[in-house]
């Protein structure tokens, strides 16, 4: 997708009394930085692969007790890279969060704020969903620069149910909120994304886990649609991965997953104050 195609998407909402000029400022400022135990694991290298979490196992995200790597990146035997990072939020509500997750995309300066570097836009593509969460089935394109160059992401939101958590992970009430989601391009997707905000004291922590192309399956129109099972078998070789996903790719996304949610916990608790009304 070009530039010029995303932004002929749904137009920017309009703004609330006082946002922009708010916006500005945080957009201003230097990125919320990662806690020094964050930037270690992650610039330290990767860790063993032994370690890593089987996406079939994700539900073990839902669970407080400490993991073997909580952050971090590696590459698996099979070329697939998987990516860890753990946030502290103490200053962040549940409530905050699910507001968050349907405001933010409506406008590019709210996105921006999120990463105000490397964040430039977003688009959510028409037609809504019927299904309890309202961004649960929302696709939106992300414009945003993860480490590899500015590209135009299109993220597939799911329910942690269409994800593959494999049993009911809001029954451990310390589960509080589940972002899912299948992230590509235009032409295919190439990586699962869960993020789960578990109670902790009296805020929150973030567990987020990527799978970078453990899966790759391209997007085929139409009549075409029926090979992508073929697409899929074939690009998920080892082969390829090792050469269409470079080692880097791992240590930039912890680094700049971290970065965006250590703003995130700078900036929301002022913006839903202001504007969560």
């Amino acid at each position: 997708m070009t530039p010029s195609a995303f932004r002929n998407m749904a137009p920017d909402g309009p703004a609330l009394p006082g946002e922009d000029e708010y916006l500005a400022e945080i957009i201003s400022r230097p990125v919320a930085q990662p806690t020094d135990e964050v930037i270690r694991a992650i610039e330290s290298g990767p860790f063993d692969p032994a370690a890593a979490l089987p996406k079939e196992d994700a539900i073990r995200l839902c669970d407080p007790a400490p993991m073997d790597v909580e952050t971090g990146w590696t590459r698996l035997p099979d070329g697939s890279i998987q990516v860890a990072f753990r946030t502290e939020l103490p200053d962040l509500t549940p409530e905050m969060i699910e507001w968050w997750a349907d405001w933010h995309p409506q406008r590019d300066d709210r996105y921006r704020a999120w990463h105000p570097q490397e964040h430039f836009g977003n688009r959510t593509l028409p037609g809504g969903t019927s299904q309890e969460k309202s961004y649960w089935g929302a696709v939106v394109f992300f414009d945003e620069d993860v480490g590899d160059g500015r590209s135009q992401l299109r993220t597939e939101f799911t329910s942690p149910r269409g994800f593959g958590f494999s049993h009911r992970p809001f029954d451990n009430p310390d589960v509080k909120v589940i972002i899912s989601a299948r992230v590509g391009d235009a032409f295919m997707t190439h990586t699962d994304m869960a993020h789960v905000f578990i109670a902790e004291g009296g805020g929150l922590v973030l567990r987020s886990r990527f799978w970078i192309a453990e899966r790759v399956r391209p997007r085929l129109p139409g009549p075409l649609v029926a090979l992508e099972d073929i697409g899929e078998n074939l690009a998920s070789r080892k082969f390829v991965r090792d050469f269409a996903v470079p080692d880097g790719i791992g240590p930039a996304v912890a680094r700049h997953g971290a970065e965006e949610h250590a703003q995130l916990g700078e900036i929301l608790p002022g913006l839903y104050e202001r504007f969560g009304g």
